[in-house]
């Protein structure tokens, strides 16, 4: 009975003992633990850091992107340090860096304006570009990843172009002819006059000269071939203009020694 009663005893003590180390840890960890609060000196010393911080953004001393001085703002606003010097340069920053992105958004849409002025020049090569220099200036613009809409249309027309230019060594002259001639009336008749203008130079490099003969077939049985008035490259191109149609196709042409076409015969479509 009386070993009963010690092992009982026993475990008591144990009980009470396991208690005791669980209040202590607990007491411990609630030592451990942070209030929160900061000192004096604490305080003082971040005030002061954030006061510096401010005073690079508000004087544009500041080398960060606009978007890190932001956040920079944003961080020291949100500890609400209730200083009333510091919370005054907050607001000034804020007002400083409104600007700076007001004049961020203004010169991006100064450079988007005249990267697309640029890309409408290429499309219509008025200075007669080859594919590989027109690929070279699209390359720079490409590099400067704008992304805007409009400007991304624009570079893929210009590849498209610079392809077609590349590819035009496989198209028979026949074909770059009449094709010139429907592109022409199709631009007129649309009242794209730049365009108008600028196929007609172009079309004008395939001939050794503005002057070179145009002999338009009126009939034709046989050897017998009847022509009507000899006219040139320059005033056929200028009649289809303003006729705004195409109603002649190639039938013959002579190539000079330089392989420009010197002479040229259409027929009636």
């Amino acid at each position: 009975m009386t070993g009963i009663i010690q092992k009982i005893k026993s475990l008591q003590w144990q009980h009470f003992v396991f208690i005791l180390m669980i209040v202590a840890v607990a007491i411990g960890s609630d030592g451990c633990k942070t209030t929160g609060k900061m000192s004096k000196k604490e305080r003082k010393a971040q005030i002061e850091l954030a006061k510096s911080q401010l005073t690079e953004i508000i004087n544009g001393t500041c080398t960060r992107p606009l978007e890190a001085q932001e956040r920079t703002v944003n961080e020291i606003a949100n500890k609400h340090f209730k200083d009333p010097e510091l919370d005054k340069m907050i607001e000034d920053a804020r007002q400083v860096l409104k600007k700076a992105f007001a004049e961020k958004e203004k010169q991006k849409q100064e450079q988007i304006d005249a990267t697309r002025a640029e890309l409408l020049d290429m499309l219509l090569n008025k200075d007669d570009k080859s594919a590989d220099e027109l690929e070279a200036e699209l390359a720079k613009i490409k590099a400067m990843n704008l992304g805007n809409k409009d400007i991304n249309d624009l570079i893929s027309k210009v590849e498209q172009k610079i392809d077609g230019m590349r590819n035009k060594k496989n198209v028979p002259l026949k074909n770059q002819i009449e094709n010139a001639f429907q592109g022409i009336a199709d631009a007129s008749r649309s009242g794209n006059a730049s365009q108008v203008m600028s196929l007609t130079r172009n079309t004008l490099q395939l001939f050794s000269s503005e002057d070179a003969t145009v002999l338009i077939i009126i009939s034709k049985e046989g050897s017998i071939v009847d022509y009507d008035k000899p006219t040139t490259i320059k005033r056929y191109l200028e009649f289809v203009r303003d006729q705004k149609a195409s109603r002649n196709e190639v039938d013959t042409y002579q190539l000079d020694r330089e392989g420009k076409i010197k002479e040229l015969d259409l027929i009636k479509k």
